[in-house]
């Protein structure tokens, strides 16, 4: 999929790749929807930054000050990220610089479950889980929703969320007031592969191949929802309508694989490294990920599968007791002014929420505002799947089931 000259190991920086790509089968979510914006199982289930310099006042009315420092949770590979230094990430330093505050920035997301099992016991029981901020894929963005594990958003210090938030994004069905989460970025599983070992790869048929070039060094992913739903897409069914029998079609399909030794294991982001180590030539891969690997390993491609992939948002969560909530108020609502949201599009090549970003992306970038990954194609669109909405006793089905063949 991606084309690109050979250069030395040590030029070969993310941007070059993305710059120098000729990007195909490649989706997201909201490509249609680019105009400029402003601004520079779980118990029964219930219910950023002001644009602006002044501080906002509290409910009491007493003016807020950003806090000293503000502890983020996110994902590996999902912020700018100089080239030269993995601890910077240029985003973070402009808020620091903007408002004083000192971001512990930890990439310690790599299953929703897992994560989740690490701040259950704090909220079920009351306490500050230590995050001020974390991102969560949509479904267990929802779950903490309906816990009431989530803080509701003072709006009035967003006015880059309110104004400059896509349409699409609005009124989900878990927060249809858009008050206890703003979309991080959107992306999609598909193939994620090294061309210099098995050639190039279209079909999700390879995952069930005994083909000796791979067997042994294949990954499925313990995210329930994208292994069944490509599964799902590879049994020519559509996983926004899976049925229970679908769940059963799906889980004695992994079974072949998992009898005939194909499939090494089942990982959450860290199948990203693996596939630069060798140790996994195809893994089931979140699109973005790939991308940046590439500029250590250039042979790696992500590839959107002829019969389908599946299509995700992530979004910012301030967790119930949250130490320093309006900080995190302000760092929603920075990351959602268009110049800032463009930085970090450019590096993590996801899906954008952000109106304005692809103008903004365009006035430093024109080849890369132009690029499907960040803003993709409305056919590349048509070819991904949301995963059913799951009922809570669904969910523990799905889970269960799932839950048996992973050994978690």
């Amino acid at each position: 999929m991606i084309e690109h000259e050979t250069q030395p190991a040590a030029e070969l920086t993310r941007r070059r790749f993305l710059q120098g790509s000729a990007l195909t089968g490649v989706a997201a979510f909201v490509a249609a929807c680019s105009t400029t914006g402003t601004g520079g199982s779980a118990p029964a289930e219930t219910a950023a930054g002001s644009a602006s310099e002044a501080p906002s006042a509290s409910e009491g009315g007493a003016a807020q000050t950003p806090s000293a420092e503000l502890n983020f949770a996110n994902w590996p590979l999902y912020i700018d990220t100089d080239d030269d230094d993995a601890t910077k990430h240029k985003t973070l330093e402009d808020f620091t610089a903007k408002h004083g505050t000192v971001i512990n920035y930890s990439e310690v997301i790599n299953d929703n479950d897992e994560f989740f099992g690490t701040i259950r016991p704090a909220l079920d029981g009351g306490q500050d889980s230590g995050w001020d901020l974390v991102v969560l894929t949509d479904w267990m963005a929802g779950r903490l929703i309906r816990l009431g594990w989530t803080e509701t958003f003072d709006l009035a210090n967003m006015p880059n969320k309110v104004a400059n938030m896509q349409d699409v994004y609005k009124g989900v069905d878990f927060d249809p007031t858009d008050d206890h989460h703003a979309p991080w970025q959107s992306g999609m599983t598909g193939l994620g592969y090294d061309s210099a070992v098995t050639g190039d790869l279209t079909s999700l048929s390879a995952f069930w191949t005994d083909d000796p070039r791979w067997k042994g060094k294949v990954t499925f992913l313990t995210e329930m929802r994208d292994t069944i739903g490509l599964t799902l897409h590879h049994l020519g069914k559509d996983p926004s309508q899976a049925s229970l029998a679908d769940l059963d079609l799906a889980v004695a399909e992994i079974q072949k694989a998992l009898d005939a030794g194909i499939i090494r294991a089942f990982t959450g982001n860290d199948y990203a490294e693996d596939l630069v180590s060798g140790n996994v030539v195809l893994a089931m891969a979140w699109s973005g990920d790939v991308i940046a690997k590439q500029a250590e390993k250039e042979t790696l491609v992500w590839q959107l599968p002829d019969e389908g992939g599946m299509l995700w948002t992530d979004n910012m969560l301030i967790p119930k007791g949250a130490a320093h909530k309006y900080t995190a108020e302000l760092f929603i609502d920075f990351v959602y002014d268009p110049a800032i949201a463009a930085q970090i599009a450019a590096w993590v090549n996801y899906v954008t929420p952000v109106k304005g970003a692809k103008e903004a992306l365009a006035a430093s970038d024109p080849e890369l505002a132009e690029s499907p990954l960040i803003f993709p194609p409305d056919d590349v669109l048509a070819n991904v799947s949301i995963f059913k909405t799951l009922s809570e006793e669904e969910e523990t089905v799905f889970n269960d089931k799932f839950s048996a063949l992973t050994g978690n």
